[in-house]
């Protein structure tokens, strides 16, 4: 690494639309309507939406018990991030990469937990 250049391992994602299709509940919980996905330039792709899930869940209007049902899985969700965005600091790529699965996983469970209605948040 230079004193002026710096060389990271980094995470994105590709194709943004496949992860609406794979969790729209949580798409929708985190970004509101789906037909208006966010602000013009806002990226929205899986670490994005792990990331805004427990600002979405804390600040989202609903009823205890649904916010009692997501919040052990939006903490691992939290959790696996974290640990994946540390590999990634630590060049650890291939760490990186499992975590990426889990991830990817438990974004999977959280959304099979979530509540129809979620889908329809406005």
């Amino acid at each position: 690494m230079g004193r002026i250049l710096q060389i990271r391992v980094g995470a994105w994602t590709y194709d943004e639309d496949e992860v609406l299709q794979a969790w729209p509940k949580l798409c929708a919980l985190v970004w509101g309507e789906l037909d208006r996905f966010g602000p013009v330039g806002m990226k929205h792709g899986v670490t994005e939406l792990a990331e805004y899930l427990p600002d979405s869940l804390r600040f989202a209007d609903m009823d205890k018990e649904t916010r009692a049902l997501l919040t052990p899985g939006v903490e691992k969700v939290s959790g696996i991030l974290a640990a994946m965005r540390s590999a990634l600091a630590e060049w650890d790529p291939r760490r990186a990469n499992t975590l990426s699965d889990e991830l990817e996983d438990a974004l999977t469970e959280l959304e099979k937990q979530a509540p129809e209605e979620l889908a329809r948040r406005k």
